[in-house]
């Protein structure tokens, strides 16, 4: 990693153009996915107390098909410093185990040094394809706080897997009984989703769980993003840039990191709050939350009225109907 610095030339190439537009509006990490080392990136490189800092093979936005272990295809366009927009696109293809790759920019198209790839593993079976996205593709933002370096505030990712040999486990699972193991994962040996936030709207469509935001103590407990029971929201002016105590209502912005549930997706379609204090929520704060889908259905929260009180009224005010998850 070195720091480094780039002319504030854009390039058009339409592989460019395509990877920019994608961006508009910005993609969040919690929103289920997005996964800062297939992006090339430590979970620090955009933080906003660095701004011209950058890390070479760390790619504001990336588009890869893998194998089990192995990339047959990379596309990124590469992180600039803040106030610097995207000016090159790096193009990497590997079918034998050694990557040739090449760079386009405002010189033009430019091979690179052949790279060691992994060996490839067809027999696998397992196809994986990955598109990634961060705010550092608006003119180079850094929008992350080095008190929690958990990655960009705002990037997400569409992602979609293939993995013939888990539909054995996904069966003895469910033959077996296992209920939530069926609803929060009811599709055998494949899986695909889309999670993107910005300015703290965060938006989902999933067909399996994961984890759209790991508080930061390892014994935290968990809620759903659309469920925000015992939940308790940071101050609205509490964000990646402005993360001081003064921001942040009295506690560091690792406090309110701390003292966070991890936060799931689950299968369906959910519309939250995001649950990350990096989140920059430009209001109404917090958002009204729903979820529809296999876990059952969630409505209400935030700045909403409270639904009146009832079996199905959770604590923060939302008509919550669970199946079993």
């Amino acid at each position: 990693m070195k720091l480094r610095t780039r002319p504030r030339t854009i390039v058009i190439p339409s592989l460019l153009a395509v990877l920019a537009a994608a961006s508009v509006p910005a993609l969040a990490v919690s929103g289920g996915g997005y996964d800062t080392t297939k992006q090339g990136c430590s979970t620090s490189a955009d933080d906003s107390a660095h701004p011209q800092y950058t890390e070479d093979g760390c790619y504001a936005a990336t588009f890869q098909i893998a194998g089990k272990d192995h990339r047959y295809v990379v596309v990124g366009v590469p992180q600039t410093p803040d106030g610097t927009s995207a000016n090159a696109v790096v193009i990497c293809l590997d079918f034998t185990g050694t990557a040739k790759c090449a760079r386009v920019d405002k010189n033009g198209f430019t091979p690179l040094p052949d790279q060691k790839g992994t060996p490839i593993d067809p027999q696998s079976g397992e196809l994986h394809a990955y598109f990634g996205a961060d705010d550092n593709l608006d003119s180079g933002e850094h929008d992350g706080s080095e008190q929690i370096s958990n990655g960009p505030s705002d990037g997400g990712a569409i992602v979609a897997n293939v993995t013939p040999l888990s539909a054995v486990d996904w069966l003895t699972q469910v033959a077996g009984g296992d209920t939530q193991f069926f609803l929060t994962h009811p599709l055998p040996g494949a899986d695909a989703g889309f999670g993107a936030c910005a300015d703290g709207l965060c938006f989902s469509a999933q067909s399996q769980r994961r984890v759209a935001y790991q508080a930061g103590d390892k014994h935290a407990k968990t809620r759903d993003a659309a469920n925000y029971d015992g939940h308790t929201w940071d101050p609205p002016s509490c964000a990646g840039p402005s993360d001081t105590t003064k921001d942040c209502g009295g506690h560091s912005m690792a406090w309110w990191h701390k003292h966070n549930q991890t936060t799931y997706v689950e299968p369906g379609l959910q519309i939250y709050e995001d649950p990350d204090p990096q989140g920059s929520p430009e209001g109404p704060y917090p958002l009204p939350a729903i979820y529809v889908g296999t876990c059952g259905f969630v409505a209400g929260g935030g700045v909403a009225p409270p639904f009146p009180a009832s079996p199905i009224t959770n604590k923060s005010g939302q008509l919550v109907l669970q199946t079993g998850c």
